[in-house]
């Protein structure tokens, strides 16, 4: 029996075993700034089931107290290594949801279970698979890490990341795949920037002499459509503006103070500094308004065009050909800690975990059923194909 077979039936025969650990490991909530219990159950639950079947697991303290720690998990022994990349937090407050696990055909959906302890769950039955089918080459390593704080842009776990992906082959990031699209992989994504601009004006009575003021409000609203303009699809920019603050509803007050915060998205490295220099340096419509700028970029672009990472997606379109599966690579705008590991020139693969959708939308979020197994099956092939590799 070939060995694309054998690793198919098994991930079909412990299909239901998968369900069972990502039931338990969905239901166990872990907002990225929550109760740092709860992220701590959720932490513990991984690292025992990783234990389980062999890996060294070690806690990594983020050293910041909006955040939980991390977790670094390690199987075998070697020089050479791969690196899977995963987190444990979500994006909502605990009760988001309400349900927890709701099965609906071939959809289950609950808080993370798409993005990604799908995913995370995932390596896990990847390794296990490997191990027991004795599979794994002598003398190889396989290193997890899993990380408290993606969700907020891996302020404290993106250097471990870089460190790693120094160390290792390639890399494999199980975020969820496009849709769903059982085939689907993510060969780059758009870089990030993220910036607050605070404004300082002047305030004055609304009733009385609202023409007095010098409107923080009035500048943020005006920039906020300006901002959005900007995003060009054509070019590879996207602008949108996700916080706005600025007066308050119970005041007779026209407010001369406020922030707005932007999430901007750009195609390639050129781009981003362009569009960074404007934002570093924004105009005030009102001149009698004064604009600071804070934040910057975040993650760096992981380019596409790349021959180490196009070498290792031409690898996973050959290994998909096993499984009758046309793989298909897709640029994503959304940015991954594979941002950070491509920065440092680790062959990178992304989107390798569940198929779904609707990820970081309460009640829609889903996994597909029929996937599973098929989608495993493949990157426990895909490890032993670099592994093996010279």
């Amino acid at each position: 029996m070939s060995e694309e077979k054998m690793l198919l039936e098994y991930m079909e025969k412990h299909n239901e075993a998968f369900l069972d650990m990502l039931k338990e490991a969905v239901k166990l909530e872990s907002p990225t700034e929550g109760n740092k219990a709860d992220l701590e159950k959720c932490r513990d639950y991984f690292a025992r089931i990783f234990s389980s079947i062999g890996f060294k697991c070690h806690v990594v303290p983020s050293n910041d107290s909006r955040y939980g720690d991390h977790l670094y998990m390690e199987f075998g022994e070697g020089d050479e290594q791969i690196l899977f990349v995963g987190h444990y937090d979500t994006v909502y407050e605990k009760g988001t949801f309400g349900s927890l696990w709701e099965q609906e055909g071939t959809k289950i959906s609950g808080p993370g279970a798409f993005d990604m302890k799908g995913g995370d769950v995932q390596v896990y039955m990847v390794v296990k698979a490997l191990k027991e089918l004795e599979l794994l080459p002598e003398n190889k390593k396989i290193v997890f890490f899993l990380s408290s704080d993606e969700e907020a842009g891996s302020p404290t776990s993106h250097r471990h990341y870089q460190e790693l992906a120094k160390k290792s082959k390639a890399s494999f990031v199980m975020e969820p795949t496009f849709g769903d699209c059982t085939a689907g992989l993510t060969t780059g994504r758009y870089s990030r920037g993220n910036y607050t601009f605070v404004v300082e004006g002047s305030p004055a009575h609304s009733g009385q002499e609202p023409e007095k003021a010098e409107s923080g409000l009035k500048e943020l609203a005006e920039q906020a459509i300006y901002l959005e303009s900007l995003t060009d699809l054509e070019k590879g920019v996207t602008v949108a503006c996700t916080c706005l603050n600025s007066g308050n509803a119970g005041w007779p007050t026209v407010p001369g103070n406020g922030e707005l915060t932007i999430d901007a998205r750009f195609s390639s490295e050129k781009i981003a500094k362009k569009y960074d220099s404007l934002f570093q340096n924004l105009e005030p419509f009102n001149a009698k308004v004064k604009i600071t700028t804070k934040g910057g970029i975040e993650k760096p672009t992981f380019d596409e065009k790349d021959a180490a990472h196009r070498k290792l997606y031409e690898l996973a379109k050959e290994v998909g050909k096993m499984f009758d599966m046309n793989m298909k690579g897709y640029v994503g705008r959304a940015g991954t800690d594979g941002n950070f590991i491509a920065s440092v020139g680790c062959p990178t693969l992304d989107g390798m975990g569940m198929s779904g959708d609707f990820a970081h939308q309460p009640g829609k979020e889903y996994i597909n059923t029929e996937d599973i197994a098929v989608r495993g099956a493949f990157v426990a092939r895909m490890v032993l194909e670099v592994l093996r590799s010279e």
